[in-house]
């Protein structure tokens, strides 16, 4: 039913917005664990998933092929970032890094649910008749 009020984009606005929900508790794991020795940083692939969102889905040219179903979310979660440079005490958590991510995360979120609340909006303006 969302789907089609929104357009198709529905599935693709709310896997992103789960997608920076993951990834601001992941920088909160990151944060709280900036001393402790031997801590691997967490990420959420973000944009892998967006890349993978995007890919024109296969469609079923006879009736009796299955569709392959989008991108799942249940395969997005945080996972260690192995490319994150190691401190002497075995942790990979650099807090400027962090903050940076941050502060990118909470725009993506913001703009997110803007054009979410905008397209909620709308609806709400075209059921009420536009203040008639």
């Amino acid at each position: 039913m969302t789907d089609k009020l929104f357009g198709g984009h529905y599935p693709l606005l709310k896997g992103a917005l789960h997608a920076c929900a993951l990834r601001q508790e992941a920088i909160a794991h990151n944060l709280a664990n900036v001393n402790t020795p031997g801590y691997r940083r967490l990420d959420v692939p973000f944009e892998e998933f967006l890349r993978a969102a995007q890919q024109p889905s296969l469609r079923a040219t006879h009736p009796r092929h299955f569709a392959l179903p989008p991108a799942r979310l249940a395969s997005l979660q945080a996972v260690p970032d192995a490319n994150a440079p190691m401190r002497p005490d075995g942790n990979t958590v650099d807090i400027d890094h962090e903050m940076a991510q941050l502060a990118e995360n909470q725009i993506r979120f913001h703009s997110l649910s803007q054009l979410v609340s905008g397209r909620y909006q709308s609806l709400k303006l075209v059921i009420t008749g536009g203040g008639r």
